[in-house]
């Protein structure tokens, strides 16, 4: 089971390619800056680490998974990672209707019928007294009609149904600054960082919030979560991120882009993760075989490689990237018959390229089979005329 396709990726347009790459990169930078934040909030430069904080906030940082961001980049959803959270939580935690009580009393409010707002949420309330979001969603209506004193009292109650709720905690935190306690906002704010370390938004506030307390004389320490690197255990986001390159495989191609210096190796554990996941479910779809494998070249792991290509090969035989990617590897791995028979079968089966006829020359030369590469080489410069490469190998055979 494979789409037919030419010798580069013609699924996805060079453009997504790049859009997939940048997003990423995006990203690391903003992880980037957010550790920075963290290491200067440490060493109680706050100014610096305020700083910090604010460029991962520019560059889009999210507390989202690495798979979990990916999938929703996509998809075209772009970076609504709180929305999405809240929404996944009123989904899965609340009882009877009131994930729809909160949407309706938040419909009210965007509507500007405040007061009907309230009155709904507080009746939501009355019914679902230990729901968390319920409090907060009250809090938060209150407090942007500057009703702090009861605001507070709502985003207390929540917190103390649900201490993980860092939502709550930075609202908190906020109310407390209105009535000019920085000490108690940077308890409620280390609390928050604490669950969601990953959340520049939450670091910005924190370097302030230990600003604001050192000025007025308060001994600051604190001891801020570091901010874990990318796992790629998220089993959720895993599982869309697969549905979508099971859907379209070249996205593949848009990490595969990306320069080894511009991220770490989880990237790659994880779209290997994705792979395996999606062929769970397709195990004999041959084009996720190939780029199974190409990860897995990309990781470092080429006996591996070899195995998921080989497979791609055996459910399609007329697979030629899957064929030019075993000649590619054999060669690296110098098994030069295995390299050679390989490309040979590409070309047979129409892989028509300057760059396999120049692999394939080398191959013949390398086992002394002068006249083959001599012609390999020729072909390679009848399809590119200006293949330096070839020019150059073809001369020294000749002489």
């Amino acid at each position: 089971m494979r789409r037919q396709t030419g010798h580069s990726s013609a699924g996805i347009e060079a453009q997504a390619r790049d859009n997939v790459a940048r997003l990423l990169q995006t990203r690391y930078e903003a992880m980037n800056w957010v550790r920075r934040g963290v290491c200067l909030l440490n060493a109680a430069k706050f100014d610096e680490a305020a700083d910090a904080f604010a460029l991962a906030r520019q560059l889009g940082s999210t507390d989202q998974s690495l798979p979990a961001y990916v999938s929703a980049s996509l998809l075209g959803r772009g970076q609504a990672g709180a929305a999405a959270e809240q929404f996944a939580r009123l989904a899965a935690d609340m009882p009877g209707d009131t994930a729809n009580r909160i949407r309706h009393a938040l419909a009210l409010w965007t509507d500007g019928r405040a007061d009907e707002a309230i009155d709904a949420l507080r009746a939501a309330v009355r019914d679902n007294p230990e729901c968390a979001e319920v409090h907060f969603q009250l809090g938060t209506i209150l407090a942007a009609l500057e009703r702090y004193e009861e605001a507070e009292l709502r985003f207390t109650q929540a917190i103390s149904i649900d201490r993980t709720h860092a939502q709550s905690l930075v609202s908190l935190a906020l109310c407390c600054a209105v009535r000019e306690s920085p000490a108690e906002a940077l308890t409620h704010l280390q609390r928050a960082q604490a669950h969601r370390p990953h959340d520049a938004n939450i670091g910005w506030l924190l370097a302030n919030a230990a600003k604001a307390a050192q000025q007025r004389g308060l001994s600051v320490r604190m001891k801020p979560a570091l901010v874990p690197h990318d796992s790629p255990e998220d089993r959720a986001g895993i599982e869309e991120l697969s549905r979508i390159i099971e859907a379209e495989p070249d996205f593949v191609d848009a990490f595969l882009s990306i320069r080894n210096d511009a991220v770490d190796d989880g990237v790659f554990a994880m779209l290997l993760s994705t792979l395996q996941a999606a062929l769970e479910r397709q195990p004999e779809h041959a084009e996720l075989h190939y780029h199974c494998g190409r990860v897995l070249d990309r990781l470092g792991r080429r006996g591996d490689a070899i195995d998921e290509n080989e497979k791609a090969v055996a459910l399609d035989p007329t697979f030629t990237r899957a064929l030019i990617e075993l000649g590619k590897l054999y060669h690296a791995t110098d098994r030069t018959a295995d390299a050679t028979t390989r490309l040979e079968q590409a070309i047979k089966n129409g892989a028509e390229y300057a760059d396999v006829y120049f692999l394939l020359g080398n191959l013949y030369r390398d086992q002394g089979r002068v006249g083959q590469a001599k012609s390999a080489y020729r072909r390679a410069l009848a399809l590119n005329a200006h293949y330096e490469a070839a020019q150059k190998a073809l001369a020294e055979l000749i002489v």
